[in-house]
């Protein structure tokens, strides 16, 4: 029986852990969706608490999805070229505005802006 040397065995282990990153790419987008789903079921609760610890955690989970593919900052901002980008900043925005609103207090805004955010990341997705 013939045996594979030691550096075949490293490139199919490789190559069988690749989809596995792919996988862990969806899961910081799919986690950020469900964080800024519960802030605004929080915030529709009354919770200003709720929304900005919900918010801050989608918003470290699209930090670290963007981590491969930073789409925050264009090289030539013209609008409408670089939609996915685009929804990316405004997503960050209103995540910003969300936090600041619930550790100011104010549910409504808070609530509102962690609506807005979920919305232009189910944009950033559909986009190309």
């Amino acid at each position: 029986m013939k045996t594979f040397p030691h550096g075949c065995w490293m490139i199919l282990v490789s190559i069988a852990a690749c989809p596995t990153v792919g996988q862990a790419e969806e899961d910081h987008g799919e986690n950020a969706k469900k964080h800024l789903e519960q802030a605004v079921e929080s915030g529709r609760k009354g919770d200003a608490k709720g929304v900005g610890s919900h918010t801050e955690e989608a918003k470290r989970e699209l930090i670290e999805e963007n981590k491969e593919h930073p789409y925050t900052h264009l090289q030539k901002p013209i609008y409408g070229e670089h939609e996915k980008a685009e929804h990316d900043r405004e997503v960050f925005e209103e995540m910003d505005i969300a936090i600041e609103e619930a550790k100011e207090g104010d549910v409504e805004d808070a609530t509102e802006a962690a609506e807005r955010a979920s919305w232009h990341l189910q944009e950033k997705d559909q986009s190309k």
